[in-house]
C-alpha cells in the first residue's frame, strides 16, 4: 500500500485507480478518505482540496504534440461537512426548467433509456454510406451520423475524417483509432494490453487498424459505446448554449468530444464507471456562453476555447462505489488575461439522494473564485444525482 489514506482523484483524464484503493493523479482534485483499503461511505466526512492539472498547450498545425502533465503538487486538504441530502425537486411545467426525474432503479438516473450493457452491438460497419474525408493512406471512418451504436463523427470534413483525433491527424494502418460517443456514453474499446496511463499505450483507444487498414474490435464482448453512470449533467440557465468538451483518453487527450447544453436546457455528462480503462475518470473543458460543438478544439492564449475555456469539470466512479464530481476555474483562462466578468457562474446542486459537499455545504465558482480554493469536489452516494448549474 502507499499509506494509510486512500486518495480519490477526479477532474482529470488521468485519474487512476490502484490495487490499494488509491485513485488519483497528483495533478488533479483530490479527496483524502480516512480509510486504509476501503473508503468510507459518502455520509462520512471527507477532506477536499485541489491543485489544478495544467491544461496542455495546443499542438502545432503540422504535428500533434503529446500533452505534458504539470508538476504541481498536492495542496493541504481542508475539512468537509457531513452529507447533504436533497429530495427531488417538485415537477414543473416550464419548458425551460430542469425537472429531476424520480429515483430510478438503474444507475442511469437521467435517461429514459435502459442502462446499456457490456454486450456486443454487431460488427464494425462499413461506413454506412458516409461521404466523410478519406485522405490517401487513411482508414475510412466506419459510421455515419445518427447510428444505432451512439458513435458521433467528429469534424468529418477534416483529415481525421470523423475519428476522435485532432483535425490534422489521420487513422492510419498499424495504429489505434479512437472514436467519440454521444453525451452520457463512453467508448468501451481500447487496447487491452495498455497498462500505463501515462506511457506506452495511453493513446491506444478505439479500434485497431492492421497493416492492411482492416479494423478490429479489441473488446469483442463490449459495445462500441456504453451508457455511463448517468448521475451528473449540466443544467444551463443562461440565455445561450454552452459546450463542454471532453478529452479523448485513452487517446491524444485533445478536448474535442462535445456535450452541448442549449439555452435553458441540459445535457448528460459522461461520468465513467470504475471499470473504465485503468480506473481513469472524465475531464471536460467548458466553454463560454454562446459556444457550440465547433468550439471543442485546441485553443490558444488568443481565444478562450478548449483548453483555455473558463471551467474544468471532472467526474468518475471510485472503487468504493461513490461517484466524485468536481469543478474548478481554469487557471489558463485568467493567466491569459481573459475577462472573468465574461464567464458565468457554476454551482454543483444535489438533485436526488445523498450528496457530500465540502465545508460550508456548497461547491460553486463565482467571479473566478471557487468556494474551495482551486476548485471543489462533491461525492455522490449510490442512487444520488447532481447538476452543474450554470447561471
Amino acid at each position: 500500500m502507499r499509506g494509510l489514506k486512500a486518495v480519490v482523484a477526479v477532474a482529470a483524464a488521468m485519474a487512476v485507480v490502484g490495487a490499494d484503493g488509491v485513485i488519483g493523479d497528483p495533478l488533479a482534485i483530490i479527496i483524502k478518505l480516512p480509510s486504509m483499503r476501503i473508503p468510507v461511505p459518502s455520509h462520512e466526512p471527507v477532506e477536499v482540496t485541489s491543485s489544478a492539472r495544467k491544461p496542455a498547450i495546443a499542438p502545432s498545425s503540422s504535428a500533434y504534440v503529446k500533452p505534458t502533465p504539470s508538476s504541481s503538487a498536492y495542496v493541504t486538504p481542508t475539512p468537509s461537512t457531513s452529507a447533504h441530502v436533497t429530495p427531488p425537486p417538485e415537477p414543473t411545467t416550464s419548458s425551460s426548467s430542469y425537472v429531476a426525474p424520480p429515483p430510478a432503479s438503474s444507475s442511469s438516473v437521467y435517461s429514459d433509456e435502459p442502462q446499456a450493457t457490456q454486450a456486443p452491438q454487431g460488427d464494425i460497419p462499413d461506413g454506412q454510406g458516409n461521404t466523410f474525408t478519406v485522405p490517401p493512406g487513411a482508414v475510412k471512418f466506419p459510421w455515419n451520423y445518427n447510428n444505432a451504436d451512439h458513435v458521433v463523427p467528429l469534424t468529418p470534413e477534416s483529415q481525421n475524417g470523423g475519428w476522435a483525433m485532432s483535425p490534422n491527424q489521420m487513422c492510419k494502418p498499424n495504429s489505434w483509432c479512437p472514436y467519440a460517443c454521444a453525451p452520457g456514453y463512453y467508448s468501451a474499446q481500447w487496447d487491452p494490453s495498455a497498462v500505463l496511463f501515462n506511457g506506452a499505450g495511453s493513446m491506444n483507444g478505439g479500434l485497431y487498424a492492421d497493416a492492411n487498414g482492416v479494423l478490429s474490435k479489441p473488446n469483442k464482448d463490449a459495445a462500441f459505446c456504453v451508457r455511463g453512470m448517468g448521475n451528473a449533467r449540466i443544467r444551463n440557465t443562461l440565455g445561450a448554449s454552452v459546450s463542454a468538451c471532453q478529452t479523448v483518453y485513452p487517446g491524444n487527450e485533445a478536448m474535442i468530444i462535445p456535450s452541448v447544453a442549449g439555452a435553458g436546457g441540459s445535457v448528460d455528462l459522461n461520468v465513467v464507471p470504475s471499470t473504465y480503462w485503468l480506473g481513469t475518470s472524465s475531464q471536460f473543458y467548458v466553454n463560454l456562453r454562446g459556444s457550440s460543438a465547433e468550439q471543442c478544439v485546441w485553443g490558444d492564449s488568443d481565444k478562450p476555447v478548449g483548453n483555455w475555456a473558463p471551467y474544468i469539470f471532472g467526474g468518475g466512479q471510485a472503487k468504493d462505489g461513490n461517484t466524485y464530481i468536481s469543478v474548478q476555474f481554469n487557471p489558463l483562462y485568467t493567466s491569459a488575461g481573459f475577462s472573468v466578468s465574461e464567464a458565468y457562474n457554476v454551482e454543483i446542486v444535489c438533485d436526488n439522494g445523498a450528496c457530500n459537499f465540502p465545508e460550508g455545504g456548497k461547491c460553486k465558482c463565482e467571479g473566478g473564485k471557487c468556494s474551495v480554493d482551486n476548485g471543489c469536489t462533491v461525492t455522490l452516494g449510490a442512487g444520488a444525482s447532481a447538476s452543474f448549474v450554470l447561471y
